[in-house]
């Protein structure tokens, strides 16, 4: 039976402990057939200032789920695990092991519930366990991993219309990640910018409704037709690799055509190598300068 896992430390030697309860696990449960890269993660559901790294596991197993269970507790006390989370308090601890999936089983006891009941709501369980089983389904719900994952990374973004000290403020911290020393960020400019005709400020909000990204659309008549500028794209650090800096684009792209717009502009330094291969790939064009042009005539022939 194909047995899934979640691997977590974040204290001690993480690497160290990962790959020791590995070797453990393919001594006691079975063969380790398939390990995800290491995960650099925050705590959750507790505060510490000690980072998580985490990986998912497929082993090959002959053992009951209980069987399964003995051995993988008896592990991770080897390894210095003196208390298992009870009743939604956790704490940082050397290793964590929780099973996840094993083949279509459905469990619901005291002791061991499989599917793991917090599998489709964790970050942190689900990008390891995407990497390296991202068709297996779920027994109950039927969804595959990867559609789990990809539920977890809805969105919304919307063009802002209304000022709010919230939106200032995350603007702000938002702007920090996009140089170390911003232009300080007034009230009376985001209101400017936000209620201003020729402009959009999108927000991104992620599944928790928090603001994790933004991007602005500017339009600007010129002799040669409508164009429109795009700036500030910036996903929070803590979102990225989820999608979110494509799905901003893709709306000012949208809100630009909406508007008149003949091409779409922007700029972007050559250190951000990664938004660089993004726009690139969505048919923006290098200038010699930091700018980038999309024509929005072209793409309609093409």
């Amino acid at each position: 039976m194909k047995a899934y896992f979640s691997l977590g430390s974040n204290l001690g030697n993480r690497e160290q402990l990962i790959a020791e309860a590995l070797r453990l696990m393919g001594e006691r449960v079975g063969q380790c057939e398939r390990v995800s890269s290491l995960k650099e993660t925050q705590p959750v559901g507790f505060c510490s200032d000690n980072m998580f790294l985490n990986a998912a596991v497929m082993v090959e197993t002959t053992l009951s789920p209980s069987d399964v269970l003995t051995a993988t507790q008896q592990i991770e006390a080897e390894l210095g695990r003196t208390h298992k989370s009870v009743s939604g308090c956790y704490a940082d601890r050397p290793i964590d092991i929780d099973i996840l999936l094993m083949g279509d089983v459905v469990l619901d006891t005291p002791d061991l519930q499989i599917p793991h009941p917090r599998l489709h709501e964790r970050r942190f369980v689900l990008e390891p366990l995407a990497e390296i089983a991202p068709e297996v389904e779920h027994p109950v719900s039927g969804l595959k991993v990867c559609e789990m994952l990809h539920r977890l990374n809805a969105c919304s973004i919307v063009s802002e219309a209304v000022y709010s000290s919230e939106l200032l403020a995350e603007i702000t911290h938002l702007l920090g990640q996009l140089s170390s020393t911003p232009h300080p960020l007034t009230e009376a400019y985001l209101r400017h910018i936000i209620e201003a005709d020729n402009s959009h400020l999108f927000v991104l909000r992620d599944e928790c409704d928090r603001i994790s990204g933004m991007a602005t659309v500017c339009l600007c008549a010129s002799p040669t037709g409508v164009k429109a500028w795009v700036e500030d794209v910036v996903v929070s650090a803590a979102c990225r690799g989820r999608g979110y800096g494509r799905r901003l684009v893709h709306r000012c792209i949208d809100a630009a055509r909406a508007d008149g717009a003949k091409k779409v502009m922007l700029t972007s330094r050559p250190s951000r190598e990664t938004a660089n291969r993004l726009y690139r790939s969505m048919g923006f064009e290098p200038r010699e300068t930091n700018v980038y042009s999309l024509d929005l005539q072209k793409q309609l022939t093409t």
